[in-house]
Parts: structure tokens; sequence; C-alpha cells
């Protein structure tokens, strides 16, 4: 008895003394957690989990770490039966498989059997080492620890996500897609087998390189399974008459520009789903393909399309060229993520926020002149002016004049802030460094981002970013007004479609659209953007190093892609689904001039107009008393000796009055002032200083042409108001009062006319001699 009580205090005090050695070695060498989760690679799926494309983690290794309600059940019991049946049992360590493995190999005189357990394994995996007894002793001690800080199911879950399984295949999920091409969870029993003992040799076992030898130890384990009754004896027979199919499968290239932008974005996920409608992409992928095909004789050598959902912002698809492996023409470029500039483009956002301001309404008339702010001198596309348009019909007309000079008027600043708040994020300098030439494209977008921008006006003016997951933004940043956005989106459904006959409107039918074109400076970028009733669309065309294409054009090179893909996406439909617009209201306008209508205007229209366009009463429509008999104006004593009778006369802005003099164009304005009023002066007008009609000016041989120009000056009775001149019909610039407005000398005889803030002008021709 009392030997055996020797005995038992004596284990006692071994297990304790053995328990203090490995608490004191545990907190000596704390195991390293963080090799137990290796970076991972990542899998990109479309909306519908169809996979894109895998990407390998940063160590270059295929690795997907995945849950154990992921793998089939049948790949963790065949782990577990040919691996380490009492992995249940045991604290890490197996103390009778390690007797059985010590006297096995004590008679073979040499290791046959390692008796590892699946913690142990996991150890040698995470300090990998020469196999001799102190490794094993160290990979033990590495187990106990594991087992104490981890439950069996995080055991398993780190096994099969660690485990080599060949080359730079990682985990049981990489394994089981470059293998059979299927997630573990749809594993066939005789997959599940072999996957469980693979990472024994990998090599040896690799099914792709020897499929005999995979077979051979699959069906070891299948009779092994059978024998304990893990499988059905018939289940076994049957997986081991299925032959072994089995190769290296290369990843998916689907979407790449959208799977690189993925990573890019999001490159910490294991698996990500996205917006992308793999369906819709294949779609773009096809027509970009085509249509780049058909523009390529014009120099044009790629493209990119974007199309973002309108109300969620998420983009369905990108291409970003029309051949991803085409590197002669840098196919690898994402020109939906290139900085370009947008040419006209930008104009929209432009006439919403002057609505808003309430500088204009649709129906504003807005001058098309020549105009010149301080040496730089806008010019419309087709090189000539229109003298008034509406602001509808300048921003369907995409005219340059006119929206230059609404910017100068809404202000810059607001402008560009405006564009920085929608998410053009490349318009990063400061506002005064683009100048006014901002609203014509002198900047750089993304095409995703104006995309996006479009679909903010198609929305009601409310702004999200735009986003390539699933789901959906709950709040937004107010950019225009419902009723601004409405009214520019009206707008952009008028402009002329190449898709469509001239009579579009009356096709019945016919797909709703509002869209708007671009062109760079220099002929380098041809854009077409807008959006359908559920789709914002852009499309970009052009180099992608920049070479300019002479001609390069929005509506001729961009728009018949842009349509092309709308038809295939989008379903024939009238309405556009704008966001209702109840403050919008009939407002009264002078048919002349415009503006809201006064006490004298002789015929009015009606227009809509929002709570924030505000604008003054008409001014052009001015009443005077005018002579019975000669229709002159009557002012002042003469009204008393003349028969009178009251009448309205029309005028126009003193720009204008210049522009259509110098065109030779009737000018409405008042009469003149009847020679019977002699106590009331009449004002004549500017008094043109130089040119002079009577001296010849002579061009010197001896001096640069550069270097000889004439003087145009002009003084008035009022010196603060500015002067407007042209010369042979073309606007020259305007000066103030007595101040020189220099122009080149070109032989010949000219013509020169001037026009004061009243109206009045004068003329005179002069003679250059060569």
């Amino acid at each position: 008895m009392k030997r055996l009580s020797s005995l038992g205090l004596g284990l006692a005090s071994g297990l304790m003394a053995a328990l203090l050695v490995f608490m004191a070695l545990n907190a000596l060498f704390p195991f390293p957690e963080e090799r137990l989760y290796p970076p991972s690679g990542m899998r990109v799926l479309d909306r519908n989990g169809t996979e894109l494309r895998r990407f390998p983690a940063s160590d270059t290794m295929w690795r997907f770490p995945v849950t154990l309600d992921r793998v089939s059940p049948q790949l963790i019991e065949a782990l577990i039966e040919s691996e380490d049946r009492w992995f249940y049992v045991h604290p890490g360590v197996n103390p009778l498989a390690v007797l059985r493995a010590a006297w096995g190999n004590l008679l073979a005189g040499r290791v046959v059997s390692g008796a590892s357990t699946i913690p142990m394994q996991i150890a040698r995996m995470t300090e990998p080492s020469e196999r001799t007894l102190a490794a094993k002793l160290a990979e033990a001690f590495r187990a106990l620890q594991l087992s104490l800080t981890h439950s069996k199911k995080e055991l398993l879950g780190i096994y099969l996500n660690t485990a080599p399984f060949g080359g730079n295949i990682v985990g049981v999920d990489a394994a089981s897609r470059l293998y059979f091409g299927r997630p573990p969870d749809r594993l066939s029993l005789g997959e599940c087998a072999l996957l469980a003992v693979l990472p024994r040799s990998p090599n040896r076992y690799d099914p792709a390189r020897h499929p005999e030898a995979a077979m051979r130890v699959r069906d070891r384990v299948l009779k092994q399974l059978a024998e304990r009754g893990a499988v059905d004896a018939e289940e076994a027979r049957r997986a081991m008459r299925q032959p072994m199919v089995a190769h290296r499968r290369p990843s998916p290239m689907l979407a790449p520009h959208f799977t690189l932008l993925a990573r890019q974005r999001l490159g910490a996920e294991t698996e990500l789903r996205t917006s992308l409608d793999l369906a819709a992409q294949h779609t773009v992928e096809h027509l970009l393909a085509r249509h780049i095909a058909r523009v390529r004789q014009q120099g044009i050598s790629n493209g990119a399309v974007v199309v973002l959902d309108r109300r969620t912002r998420q983009v369905l698809a990108m291409a970003g060229s029309a051949d991803f492996f085409d590197d002669q023409r840098q196919g690898q470029v994402n020109n939906g993520l290139a900085p370009r500039s947008p040419g006209s483009a930008l104009k929209p956002f432009l006439y919403a926020l002057a609505f808003d301001k309430g500088l204009a309404i649709p129906e504003s008339r807005l001058l098309d002149v020549p105009t010149d702010y301080a040496g730089y001198a806008p010019e419309n596309y087709s090189g000539t002016f229109s003298g008034q348009v509406t602001a509808s019909e300048a921003l369907a007309r995409s005219l340059n004049v006119p929206a230059v000079r609404l910017l100068a008027r809404t202000g810059l600043k607001e402008f560009h802030a405006l564009l920085r708040t929608g998410g053009l994020e490349t318009v990063d300098r400061p506002a005064a460094s683009y100048g006014l030439p901002l609203v014509l494209g002198a900047c750089e977008v993304r095409l995703v981002d104006l995309v996006n921008l479009y679909a903010t006006l198609a929305q009601g003016g409310t702004h999200r970013p735009w986003r390539i997951t699933p789901g959906e933004q709950k709040t937004g940043t107010p950019l225009f007004s419902t009723e601004a956005a409405r009214s520019v989106a009206d707008i952009l459904t008028t402009v002329t479609r190449p898709d469509m006959p001239e009579s579009w409107r009356l096709t019945r039918d016919r797909p709703a659209a509002a869209w708007k074109t671009g062109t760079s400076f220099g002929h380098r970028d041809a854009w077409a953007v807008g959006f359908g009733p559920t789709l914002a669309v852009g499309v970009w065309v052009g180099n992608p190093d920049g070479t300019p294409v002479k001609g390069i054009s929005g509506a001729t090179h961009a728009g018949p892609l842009f349509f092309d893909i709308l038809h295939a996406l989008e379903s024939p439909s009238r309405d556009l689904r704008l966001p209702d617009a109840p403050d919008l209201r009939k407002v009264r306008l002078c048919a002349f001039s415009r503006m809201p209508a006064g006490p004298d205007c002789p015929e009015t229209i009606t227009a809509m107009a929002g709570p924030k366009m505000i604008l003054p009463r008409c001014t052009a429509h001015k009443r005077y008393m005018a002579d019975r008999k000669t229709g002159l104006r009557l002012q002042g004593s003469c009204l008393a000796l003349r028969p009178a009778v009251s009448r309205v006369a029309a005028t126009v802005p003193p720009e204008l009055a210049a522009w259509l003099k110098a065109q030779g164009k009737p000018v409405p304005a008042l009469p003149a002032l009847s020679p019977a009023c002699t106590d009331v002066p009449e004002g004549s007008g500017p008094n043109i200083l130089s040119p002079s009609a009577r001296t010849p000016y002579v061009m010197r041989h001896d001096a640069p042409a550069r270097f000889q120009q004439i003087a145009l000056r002009a003084e008035t009775a009022d010196p603060d108001q500015p002067l407007w001149w042209y010369v042979d019909g073309d606007f020259a610039g305007s000066a103030k009062p007595g101040a020189p407005l220099f122009l080149p000398m070109v032989p010949g005889e000219h013509a020169a006319s001037v026009t004061d803030s009243q109206g009045r002008t004068n003329s005179v021709r002069f003679t250059v001699i060569e």
C-alpha cells in the first residue's frame, strides 16, 4: 500500500513538475499566433456570385481561407480518420500514438511513423524544421499550446486553411478550386479522400502531374473509411472506380480592368462580391470592341465604357479598353479611370448651378456674340455666332460662348466647388488656375466620376459616390435642387441623336435618353455621357497616349456607341423616370426678352421655373412718346408742340447691338429724337479718334509685321462705360473710352465700327497700303 502511495505521489509530483515546466516554457516561448493567419488571396465575384478573377496572396501563394461550414463534411471526416483518429480526445499530442510510433521506429531501425496529430502538423507548418527528435519535442510542445488556446473546430479550420497542397497552393479552398474547379463544399467523396492526405506529400501525390499515385493514395483512404464504417462500402467502391480528373486550372480573367480596381480598393477582402453584372459586362465589351474596330481606320485606337445603376450608383459594367491583352494599343490602361479633358461634358452642371442661383431659366436669353475676357476670347465649335439664344438652345447646341459668359456671371469658384463636391476628384487645382475655360473642359476628369455626376443629375440633384459593391447608400449630398436638375435633364433629352432620324421625337416607343457630348482641347478625347430610365452610361474614345485625331468628335465617334449600349441594356421606354419636381411652376415671360413680363411687353409666353429661378423684370421694352406724323421720338418741351402718341420700342443689349451692326443686320432701338426737340441734347454717341479715314496707313518693309499695328480709339460722354469694336465684321475687342485697342495692319480697305453702352454706333473706313 505504501508502495502504491509512493508511486501515486511520485506521478503527481512528476505531473506537477511537468506542468510547471510547461507553464514556464509557455511564458518564455509563446506561440506565434500571427503565423496561423498568413496573408490571403482574393476572389472577386460578380453580383450573382460568378467568379471573375483570383488574385494570389502577397507572398504569391494561392490561399483563400474558408470556414468549416463551407467545407464538405466528408472531407473533414476523411481528414480526421486518415490523419488523427483521436483528434477530439487527445490534448494536442496522442500518447498512445507516440508509444506506437516509437516502438515501430525502434523495430525498423529508422523513422517509419511520426505520430503527428493535426495540432502537431499545424505547429510544423508554422515553424518548419528538419525531422529530428528535438523538432518532434518542439512540435509536441507547440501542439499542447495550440490545444490550450483553440477549440477543436478552430484547429480544424486552421489546418484546412494552411495545409500545403502542392506548389504555391495552400489551403483546401484553393486546392479544391485549382485542381477540381469546384468549391470545397461541392467535392465528391473521392476528391475529399485525396485532399485529406495530399498535404502528406504534395509533390508525390499531385493529381495533375501524378494521377496514378494520387489514385492509389485516394483508394487507400477510401478503403480505410469503409473499414471503419465512416462511409458506406458501396459508396467507397463507386468512388474508387472514378478516374482522377484533375489539372491546374488558371484563374478566370473576366472584367479585368474592373477586378484590378476591386483589388486596389478592397484588397483586404478574401472573397469580394461586387456590383458587376457579368451579362451587362459581356455586352459592353462586345459593343466596345466592335465600335473601336470601326473607328481605328480614322486614327482612334481605343475607348472605354462605364455603366452605373442610376439609383444605387453601383458600377454594373466597366470596360477600360477594347482589348485588355492588346499591348500594342495599351490595352491594360483603364481609360475609365484615366484623367482626361472632358470638353463640353461639364456644361450641364453649370446651367443647373445658374438655374439654382436665379441667374437664368431654360427660356432665358443668353448672348452669343464675340467676347473678350482680358485676352481670352472663347469661340463656338462652328466658328460662328448666333447673337442671342435661349439657355435651352445654348446647352442643347453646346455653344461655348454663352457658357463662358454664364460662368463669368455664376462665379468660377462656385462652379469649381460644385464639381469637387460632385466627386470630380481630379479637378484638384485652385479654381483660378483653370479660369473661365473650365466649363469648356480645361481640366481632367475620370469617366467613372463623370458618369456618376450625370447620375446625380438624373436622380434629382442628390449626389452619392459610385461604388463597386452591392447595396445602397441611404444618405446623399444635395448638389442641385430637384427643379434645376429636372430642367437640365429635360434639355438634354432634346440633343440631336445619332441613333434616330431628325423626327425621332415622333418615333413610337423611342428609347428615352438624356445625353451630352464632349470633345477635348487638341482633339484628343471624345465623350458621350448621359442616362436612360435606369442606367447612367459614359463612353470615351481616343488614344491612350494622347495622340490627337483630326476631326474627332463626341457626337460622331462616341455618341453611336453610347446609344448602342443604352439600347442593349435598357428596356425601350418613353419615360426617363425623373424625380418629380413639384415646385416647378408656370411663369409669364416677355416673348422678346424672355424675362418676366413687364407692363409694356406686347407679347408673352409661358415657361417653367423653380422657386429659386427668380429673374428681374423685362427692361428691353421702353415706352416713349412719338410724333404722330413722323414716328420720331419726342421729349421735353417739344411734346407740347407736336401731336404725340405713346408707343413701345424693343431694345437689345449694347454688345448684341454692336454685333448686329457689324453684321449689317437691323438693330432694335428707340427711334431717333425729333429735330423739333431742340432743347434736349441727343448725344452723338462715340467719336472715333483713330483710325483716320483721310490718311492711308503705310506698312514699312524694314520693320517686322508684328510691330506694325493700328490703334482703335474713341471717346464718349461717359468715360466709365465700355466700347465694343468690330473691324470688317469681326470682333476686335472692347476698351474704355480713350484707351487704345491695337489691331495688326493688314493691306486693303477696312471698315471699323464702335458701339457704346447705349447702343449708339459710329464707323469709319480706312486704308492700309503695303
